[in-house]
């Protein structure tokens, strides 16, 4: 799976515009809010989320981040821009067993046929990159918080052209005891046609909320805690 904005792509992204919410459209503008409690410290949590969604090597459910080489592994910043990314490969491996399993057909494992051919993993990749991909801006990162002040650990991004919502993320992070702290979401979002109001509501809001389950069960597991409760159903960490 390619994990890499080239350049071309590089500055195909850097020429896209955001995409403000229209309060005049006739689609609605939605928000869907999740919250977490889990059994460390705000400080530590943050540093362990922080970790997971910059690693290169993560894979969220079906989504990977992709970023330009020179970005790879690093923190993000505000201001940088990134694709989320779906993987049809990562779809077509679950949907035929490839590692192992009864599904129908998997005898026919990608990496033994198709997928090891690299002018067909350029093809994916274009596809992926022209009809299966969200882009988005950081906005704001606040990994120093005055906790004291009430303040919080804070990341927020906003989509841009290219992709099929209009809107933004929002994920922070707030101590409810020396050894505890909430993690809240708060995803603001309006298709921008009538066909992504069709397939986001159908799958695409299901997809998201798995990213994030994955993403907080991550950071969770290298704290070495529990995630004590939370909104999405646990069952979503495991849907392809």
């Amino acid at each position: 799976m390619e994990r890499v904005i080239e350049r071309e792509q590089r500055e195909k992204l850097e020429r896209r515009s955001v995409l403000p919410l229209d309060t005049n459209s006739a689609i609605a503008i939605k928000r869907d809010v999740h919250e977490f409690v889990v059994n460390t410290s705000a400080e530590r949590f943050a540093e362990a989320f922080r970790r997971v969604v910059t690693d290169p090597e993560n894979v969220f459910g079906l989504i990977r981040v992709k970023r330009p080489s020179d970005r790879l592994g690093k923190e993000f910043e505000v201001g940088e821009r990134f694709q989320g990314c779906f993987s049809v490969e990562l779809a077509i491996s679950g949907a035929l067993g490839a590692d192992g399993g009864d599904a129908p057909g998997a005898h026919l494992a990608p990496k033994s046929g198709l997928f090891a051919s690299k002018l067909f993993q350029r093809s994916v990749a274009w596809f992926e990159d022209q009809f299966m991909s969200n882009y988005a801006e950081i906005e704001s990162i606040e990994m120093e918080p005055d906790l004291d002040a009430g303040e919080c650990y804070r990341l927020r991004y906003r989509y841009l052209d290219g992709t099929p919502i209009a809107g933004s993320s929002t994920f922070t992070i707030e101590p409810l005891a020396a050894n505890r702290c909430r993690f809240t979401q708060v995803f603001e979002f309006q298709e921008q046609n009538g066909v992504a109001l069709a397939t986001f509501q159908r799958f695409g809001l299901k997809f998201h909320d798995q990213v994030v389950y994955q993403q907080v069960a991550k950071a969770a597991a290298l704290c070495g805690v529990a995630v004590e409760s939370g909104t999405i159903p646990a069952a979503y960490g495991e849907i392809l």
